[in-house]
């Protein structure tokens, strides 16, 4: 046991004092000129974060995968056609590399991670959050979010996707999103209860609407703009209507 701790510790050393060629090799990409290869170059910057982030976990290196998470959902959400244009992309993709050089040196000297780091990211998420509209898909099939990212599209949200509804909760009241579509069968915190959770902690303001999509019977009303829909052929039709209503009726977004 005590050879297989020294080992993942000199493992953990060792990625430690790598990690700022890793971030070397993200800046070029990010910086990197020529239109004709842009969609590759975002696909292979998403691949590297995602890589990054999973290697933070395993490590033990949680501030690099707290700052990875939304660094990734930048770069998914441009993949995915968000209105955000390529100077304003560029420059918060540089703000998160920022935090992930700073992040990387307090590893490297043993010290204690800037425990303003959640509040920085918070803002920097904000201020992305703030140039159109939020949404976050919480689902496990691909089908079904695929089909309701084409829908979000039309309307320019900027997408972001969890698979577990008891992490979405987390991201829910820890971020701003405008708009949270979810399946009800989603791991561990139904979509139902996720909800009823979000909506009790943020009862004062009541900012973000909810979706809630299911494949059986609900009879439960939600609050006041929020709506359920049933996983058929009617379910696109269904979520544009909404999402139209929501914008041009009730202007809540």
């Amino acid at each position: 046991m005590q050879n297989a701790q020294a080992l993942l510790e000199a493992l953990r050393q060792t990625y430690i004092r790598d990690l700022p060629s890793q971030l070397d090799e993200l800046e070029s990409l990010i910086l990197e000129r020529g239109p004709e290869a842009d969609s590759e170059r975002w696909q292979e910057l998403y691949r590297r974060i995602h890589s990054l982030k999973g290697s933070g976990g395993t490590y033990g290196l949680h501030a690099i995968s707290d700052i990875c998470h939304p660094f990734e959902d930048l770069i998914a959400s441009s993949l995915s056609g968000t209105d955000l244009s390529s100077a304003a992309l560029t420059d918060f993709a540089l703000r998160y590399l920022d935090l992930l050089r700073e992040t990387t040196l307090h590893y490297q000297q043993q010290l204690p991670v800037d425990e303003q780091l959640p509040a920085r990211l918070q803002r920097l998420n904000n201020a992305i959050s703030a140039t159109h509209h939020s949404a976050l898909i919480v689902e496990n099939s691909d089908v079904v979010i695929n089909l309701i990212s084409d829908v979000l599209s039309h309307f320019h949200f900027r997408v972001e996707v969890a698979r577990d509804g008891y992490l979405a909760l987390g991201r829910v009241l820890s971020g701003s999103f405008d708009l949270v579509v979810t399946g009800m069968e989603t791991g561990r915190l139904n979509g139902y209860a996720m909800i009823s959770a979000a909506r009790l902690a943020e009862s004062r303001r009541q900012t973000t609407r909810f979706v809630l999509v299911t494949a059986s019977g609900f009879n439960t009303p939600l609050a006041e703009g929020d709506a359920v829909f049933h996983k058929d052929s009617l379910l696109r039709e269904n979520l544009f209507r909404h999402l139209r209503d929501m914008t041009l009726a009730k202007n809540v977004l």
